[in-house]
């Protein structure tokens, strides 16, 4: 991979300069993930010159492309973790609502619907919402997906025809088979 680090005179270095170079196998490391300049300097304390100099004495490159995708990627990994966490606190409603059906004084009746309120409002807070540019984004993926079934059964069919093995439905249609008349 062209973003590989050099492990080059890693080892055996100690003291000051050992803390720098273990910083910049953190960049480098970033730099690996897809992560971008500024990113990078926030993450570590270090300036984005520092970062920039760190990547080009290690031959690696800041890719737009690159560092777009894996920011897409760490989007999706959160919202899947958001997801997680939202279906986490619905559980807790129906715990705190079984809690509150089997109160036996108003405190604790109480105590168990303020907890119902909470997750739920927390529960919502966390869902994540599907934008309109989600839904697009999911229905093309959706399509481009029946697409490419499309053609693969199309082509199967193909296939199969030109090797005779589907007949011609027509043919078939003209038979239509007669009750037997036993008098």
């Amino acid at each position: 991979m062209a973003n590989e680090p050099d492990p080059a005179g890693v080892e055996g270095e100690s003291g000051a300069s050992a803390l720098v170079q273990g910083r910049a196998w953190e960049v480098v490391r970033l730099i690996g993930q897809g992560l971008g300049r500024n990113e990078i300097a926030k993450l570590t304390g270090v300036s984005t010159a520092t970062v920039s100099r760190i990547a080009k004495r290690n031959g690696m490159t800041f890719d737009r492309t690159q560092t777009e995708k894996a920011l897409k990627a760490r989007i999706s990994d959160l919202n899947l973790r958001q997801a997680g966490l939202a279906e986490a606190l619905a559980d807790r409603v129906a715990v705190a609502i079984a809690y509150a059906d089997a109160a036996t004084t108003y405190r604790d009746w109480a105590f168990a619907w303020k907890a119902i309120s909470d997750a739920t409002q927390a529960y919502r807070r966390m869902k994540p919402e599907l934008t309109q540019d989600d839904q697009i984004e999911s229905a093309k993926s959706l399509m481009g997906d029946m697409l490419a079934g499309l053609t693969r059964v199309n082509e199967e069919l193909e296939a199969r025809e030109a090797r005779g093995e589907i007949f011609d439905i027509t043919h078939f249609e003209a038979q239509e088979e007669t009750p037997n008349d036993e008098s």
